[in-house]
C-alpha cells in the first residue's frame, strides 16, 4: 500500500546513548512512514532487554538552529524532557515483558518495540493505545542524524513533551515557558443609567510573558498588558453615551517572584501597577498606580487552582481624586487529555473610592475551555471563556464578557 506523502519541511533528530558504546536514536511522536516499508518486524520482549534499550538514552530533536528538545532517560526510572526553556519531569518503567511506559504529571503512555529482521539495528515503536508508530536505530560510533517531518514530536514520547504536558505547564503561574498572549474581549453592560443595557465594548490585549529563571524553583516575572480599545461605550450623563474607537488604554503590569514549594504548592509575591497611557481621557485614570501583589496556587495531576490579589493606589498623576483598588484573579484548569482543558481566569475588583457600596464590587463567575496544539513544531494554546458578572456597579457595570485567547509559546531570549 502506498504511503501518504510527508510534509516537505524537516528537522534534525540526534540521539546518543551511553550504554555499550551505542547511539540510540529515539523519537516517539506521531506516524512516521518508514523508508524501507517492506521490513519484516519481530517484537522485542524480555524486561531486561527493554531495560537496556532505554536506560541511559538521550534524545535530541533539533527543530531549527536555535531550538532543541531533549529527552534524558536515567537508569533509576526517572526522566527529564527539556523543551522551550522548561523541564518536564517524567518516570519510566518496563511493564511486563513487552512494554515500556512513560508517565508525566498528566498522562501515561505505553509502547511496544519491534526489530527489523532485515536490518537488525533498526527498530520501530508502537503506541499501545493509538497504534501510531515511529522508528529508531541503534548504531555504534558517532552521533546518528536523521531527518523527520516537522509534524512529528507533538504527541509526547521519548523526545518531546505532549500537548497535554504543555497545556498543564501553561496553566502554571510559575512556568518558565515564554508566551505571547493575545486576548480578544467582548463585553456588555447593565445598570440604572437609562440605556445602560444597550452598551458594549470590544478590546484586544497583548501581554508578553518572558519569565527569567533564578533557580530551579524560582522565577522572576515582568508582564505588561497593552489594551487596544476597538470600541468602548462611555457614559457622559443620564441616558447619554459617547463611543471611543481604536484607542490605547492604561497599560497595567506586574513584577513578581514565583516559587514552587514542592507538593504542587506555588507562591507569588511582588508589585502590580498601572500606567497613565490612555489616549482618551475617558478610558483611563490619568494616574500612576502601584501596590503589592500576592498569590497562591495548587498544582496536581487533575489540574490547578489559584488566587492572585493586588492592592493598588495612586502614587502620582491626577490629584483631584483618590484611587484605591483591590483586585485580582482566580483561576482554575482541569486537564482533560489530548491538550484539552476546562479552565477560566476571571478578574475581579473592589473600588474603595466608589461613591457608595452598591458601586464598589465587580465579580464574575467564569467557565471556559482551551486546546493546546503543535503548529510547525511550536505549541499554541487556543481558548474561549464566558464570564457572567454576579456583582457589578449598580449605576453602570459589566453584565457578561466573552474572551478568546491565542498564546503561542516562544523561546526565551536569555
Amino acid at each position: 500500500m502506498m504511503a501518504a506523502p510527508l510534509v516537505t519541511e524537516t528537522r534534525n533528530l540526534t540521539v546518543d546513548a551511553n550504554r555499550l558504546g551505542t547511539v540510540l536514536l529515539l523519537f516517539i511522536g506521531g506516524l512516521l512512514v518508514p523508508a524501507a516499508h517492506a521490513d519484516t518486524w519481530e517484537q522485542v520482549t524480555g524486561s531486561e532487554t527493554l531495560q537496556q534499550l532505554v536506560s541511559g538514552a538521550t534524545a535530541t530533536i533539533e527543530i531549527d538552529e536555535d531550538k532543541r528538545v531533549v529527552g534524558k532517560y536515567f537508569e533509576d526510572g526517572t526522566a527529564k524532557i527539556e523543551a522551550w526553556g522548561e523541564t518536564f519531569d517524567r518516570t519510566w518503567q518496563v511493564q511486563g515483558e513487552d512494554q515500556v511506559c512513560y508517565s508525566s504529571l498528566t498522562e501515561t503512555n505505553c509502547f511496544r518495540f519491534e526489530r527489523s529482521q532485515e536490518q537488525p539495528n533498526r527498530y520501530r515503536v508502537i503506541n499501545v493505545e493509538t497504534r501510531q508508530f515511529t522508528y529508531f536505530e541503534v548504531e555504534g560510533g558517532a552521533d546518528t542524524v536523521a531527518s523527520v517531518p516537522v509534524s512529528d514530536a507533538q504527541e509526547g514520547g521519548l523526545a518531546g513533551p505532549s500537548a497535554s504536558e504543555i497545556a498543564a505547564e501553561l496553566s502554571n503561574p510559575n512556568s518558565t515557558l515564554g508566551t505571547m498572549n493575545f486576548q480578544i474581549d467582548y463585553q456588555t453592560y447593565q445598570g440604572d443609567l437609562p440605556g445602560a443595557s444597550d452598551q458594549g465594548a470590544t478590546r484586544v490585549t497583548f501581554q508578553p510573558a518572558l519569565p527569567y529563571p533564578i533557580s530551579e524553583t524560582t522565577n522572576f516575572f515582568f508582564r505588561p498588558a497593552f489594551p487596544i480599545i476597538i470600541r468602548q461605550d462611555i457614559p457622559t450623563g443620564p441616558g447619554s453615551f459617547d463611543t471611543a474607537e481604536y484607542e490605547l488604554g492604561d497599560i497595567s503590569f506586574d513584577a513578581s517572584l514565583g516559587k514552587s514549594m514542592g507538593g504542587g504548592n506555588i507562591i507569588i509575591g511582588g508589585l502590580a501597577g498601572t500606567l497613565p497611557t490612555a489616549t482618551d481621557d475617558d478610558l483611563g485614570l490619568d494616574q500612576w498606580l502601584l501596590g503589592p501583589q500576592l498569590g497562591y496556587a495548587k498544582m496536581a495531576k487533575w489540574g490547578i487552582a489559584g488566587l492572585l490579589i493586588s492592592h493598588q493606589r495612586d502614587v502620582a498623576g491626577e490629584d483631584d481624586f483618590d484611587t484605591k483598588i483591590t483586585g485580582g484573579q482566580y483561576f482554575y484548569a482541569f486537564n482533560m487529555g489530548n491538550g484539552w482543558q476546562i479552565n477560566s481566569g476571571p478578574t475581579f475588583s473592589y473600588n474603595h473610592e466608589a461613591r457608595d457600596n452598591d458601586n464598589k464590587l465587580t465579580l464574575p463567575l467564569g467557565i471556559g475551555a482551551s486546546k493546546t496544539v503543535f503548529l510547525s513544531g511550536r505549541p499554541w494554546k487556543f481558548g474561549a471563556q464566558y464570564w457572567h458578572y454576579i456583582e457589578s456597579p449598580d449605576d453602570f457595570g459589566l453584565d457578561y464578557q466573552i474572551r478568546f485567547s491565542i498564546s503561542p509559546v516562544v523561546s526565551l531570549p536569555w
